[in-house]
């Protein structure tokens, strides 16, 4: 149920601290003065989205509930649950950011709209043409039956499995498949790809092998000289430095200072010894064919013509560019196996929600029969007896998320008159007689923690509305009940009663919530059947209202 609503600069209302009784709560006051706007501000906390709903001051929006939640809203709930409450909280930034938390938690609006439907059922001015349309009906026929709940579950999952395949279907049929002729010319281009070695180590430093092979002989004959200077015959420097090395060994037992410098010199003969073998190995290794030359400038004129072709910059690009051609033959040899593939799924899976479509009909009809009664028997209350309700189903063209028919409700409100649409033949006052019979109904047979109904007693007067009121107070025995109302003889039956009024201060208008003790009820009950002037009758017959 709802504990508390706080409300914070949200259109004319400045502040105002709701605190929520069990039973039956009914808000009046006249028109304009401002009851919308707390339903509004109510519809923040629930998930509705704050577009052209924020403070029209400068200061931040913040609206906050406090509920004592179902068992199937902790479930939801989870880790979020805390203790007995759950708070919930909306805050708008004057530029329209919205924020939305539970016990202090931030979550997503997507998270509050599931979590909403099981803390309160807000039946708005605008729910009347929602429960005329069909996805609101079959809402309200699945309420009416746990198995048709569990059916429409299994049916949206294989709905949602069959659309997938479909989709996928349609998408690969009206893709245009690869012309025999551009397969030919992806296949050519595979062949002069597959034809380069991309592991070979060459490949990638084709420039340096070029001018390595063009100057093969110079290079040679350098290398060769180099190591012949360091280490050949004669009067080659490793072998002066040998000399030196000796002579230096005969003064170190009389001149000690020598040893040092003896090291120095035998360093320096050992490294020129490693670099004379190395510029002979280089030598041996430099390449002298003249084949080999070709060939590397022969690979040059091809790699550089097939960057061209393929408008990339270097080896990795045309590695990309095989691998993207492989795969776009492969796709389009594979065309014609995943249509056959996804017929077969999109056929089997049409076959599982056709079958789950037919329990799922045949559910929700005896659900349907079962809402009719239990609607019929609550309009003979309110002086409908011989009224009739039914639903009347039609098969979608092709399967939709809400279920395999439509619905819409029909209705006849004397005998001998045939059922026929609801919207078309029922007059203001039953079309509100059949919504609280629906919503009475429904609360009866499902757990409705809080239910908010804003004037649906509207277009009725007299008597019907007495006994309008008398089955709300019913409702109100296993649910928390707040109503929106203009009647007196609705507003007189509630158990707590709250007036909302609109003031002007410093120039602006400002919306204002009060409770009323029994006093106070007499005189707005009185001045709502009588008007400003309020006289001593009018205030007996406000007494005999609540008695």
């Amino acid at each position: 149920m709802l504990r508390r609503l706080s409300i914070r600069n949200y259109a004319l209302i400045d502040h105002i601290e709701w605190h929520c009784d069990e039973g039956w709560t009914v808000l009046t006051g006249e028109t304009g003065s401002g009851k919308s706007i707390l339903l509004g501000a109510l519809g923040l906390i629930l998930g509705d989205r704050a577009e052209g709903m924020a403070s029209l001051q400068s200061e931040k929006c913040i609206v906050e509930a406090e509920f004592l939640p179902s068992a199937a809203a902790q479930m939801v709930l989870g880790a979020l649950h805390e203790a007995d409450s759950c708070i919930v909280r909306r805050s708008i930034a004057p530029g329209g950011r919205s924020r939305a938390y539970v016990n202090d938690e931030p979550v997503k609006l997507q998270f509050l709209k599931a979590l909403a439907p099981l803390l309160v059922d807000l039946h708005g001015q605008q729910d009347g043409q929602r429960l005329h349309a069909s996805d609101g009906l079959l809402h309200a026929i699945d309420g009416f039956s746990t198995e048709a709940q569990a059916l429409a579950q299994q049916w949206r999952e294989h709905h949602a499995s069959w659309a997938t395949a479909q989709g996928a279907l349609n998408a690969l049929t009206h893709q245009d498949g690869l012309p025999d002729a551009d397969a030919d010319y992806i296949r050519f281009q595979l062949e002069e790809l597959d034809a380069i070695d991309f592991a070979d180590p060459a490949l990638r430093n084709l420039d340096a092998r070029l001018d390595s092979l063009a100057h093969a002989q110079d290079i040679r004959q350098a290398l060769e000289s180099s190591a012949a200077a360091l280490q050949g015959e004669g009067e080659d420097l490793i072998s002066r430095l040998r000399s030196v090395e000796q002579m230096l060994e005969k003064i170190t037992a009389v001149h000690g200072e020598a040893a040092h410098l003896l090291e120095r010199i035998r360093s320096c003969r050992i490294e020129l010894d490693d670099a004379a073998q190395d510029a002979a190995q280089q030598a041996e290794s430099i390449d002298l064919d003249p084949a080999a030359l070709s060939k590397a400038e022969a690979d040059k004129d091809k790699i550089n013509r097939l960057l061209d072709k393929h408008r990339v910059a270097d080896l990795d690009g045309l590695i990309e560019r095989l691998e993207s051609m492989r795969t776009q033959l492969q796709d389009a040899q594979n065309r014609d196996q995943r249509i056959a593939e996804l017929n077969s799924a999109v056929l089997a899976a049409r076959q599982t929600l056709d079958h789950t479509g037919n329990l799922l009909h045949d559910c929700r009809k005896k659900a349907g029969e079962a809402l009719s009664s239990a609607i019929e028997t609550r309009l003979q209350h309110l002086k409908l007896a011989e009224a009739k309700i039914g639903f009347e189903w039609t098969a979608s063209s092709t399967p939709e998320a809400a279920g395999p028919y439509r619905v819409s409700m029909s209705f006849a409100a004397n005998p001998g008159q045939p059922l026929q649409p609801l919207t078309k033949v029922a007059s203001g006052g039953e079309r509100s007689r059949v919504m609280l019979s629906l919503k009475a109904a429904l609360t009866a047979h499902l757990e409705v923690p809080t239910l908010i109904l804003d004037e649906i007693d509207a277009g009725v007067s007299g008597d019907v509305a007495a006994r309008m009121a008398d089955l709300i107070a019913s409702i109100s025995k296993a649910a928390q009940v707040i109503t929106i109302s203009h009647l007196p003889q609705v507003a007189g039956k509630a158990d707590h009663h709250f007036r909302v009024f609109k003031e002007t201060r410093d120039g602006r208008a400002h919306t204002a919530l009060v409770p009323l003790d029994k006093e106070a009820r007499i005189e707005e009950l009185a001045a709502m059947l009588s008007g400003e002037t309020i006289g001593d009758a009018a205030r007996a017959q406000a007494r005999s209202l609540m008695a």
